[in-house]
């Protein structure tokens, strides 16, 4: 029986995949989550760009 000459890596959380093999936008998430404060200032940001979006989008369907 031939044994194979790759590394077979496990990972146990989608967390520890992110973390290495996405090292940068893993240290920004775990820096906006710290701050409770930011989070929800984040969080508000992105509802709002999301609702200017669909607002943009049904302008222009009209």
């Amino acid at each position: 029986m031939k044994k194979s000459k790759t590394k077979v890596q496990e990972y146990h959380s989608m967390k520890e995949y992110e973390k290495k093999y996405y090292p940068e936008s893993f240290k920004k998430q775990s820096l906006e989550v710290k701050d409770t404060d930011t989070l929800g200032i984040i969080l508000a940001r992105e509802s709002l760009n999301k609702f200017k979006h669909l607002i943009q989008k049904q302008k222009v369907s009209i």
